[in-house]
């Protein structure tokens, strides 16, 4: 009984992979082609883009934090400017 069942399913796939209307498909010798690259593009955008907002937020802070020290009186004018040169100097 299980033979019967079995047959009709086992026919319609191998016509269906063997069909030329379908081409050679992504596992039947054309392998899976540029959608192997999807996965690989998306994770290294989401990678870039935490590394691009990490990076931007940090100058920002430092920047803001010399700000702040500076409003408070803390630092003169000669080296608010000359420590914000450095900082941004060094961004990249």
């Amino acid at each position: 009984m299980d033979a019967l069942l079995i047959s009709p399913i086992t026919t319609t796939l191998t016509s269906a992979a063997t069909d030329p209307r379908w081409g050679p498909g992504p596992w039947h010798g054309g392998g899976p082609g540029p959608w192997l690259l999807v996965p690989l593009v998306f994770w290294v955008l989401v990678i870039g883009a935490v590394v691009f907002t990490v990076r931007r937020r940090r100058s920002r802070s430092a920047e803001h934090v010399l700000r702040e020290a500076f409003a408070r009186g803390e630092v003169d004018e000669e080296g608010y400017r000359a420590r914000l040169a450095v900082l941004r100097s060094t961004r990249k």
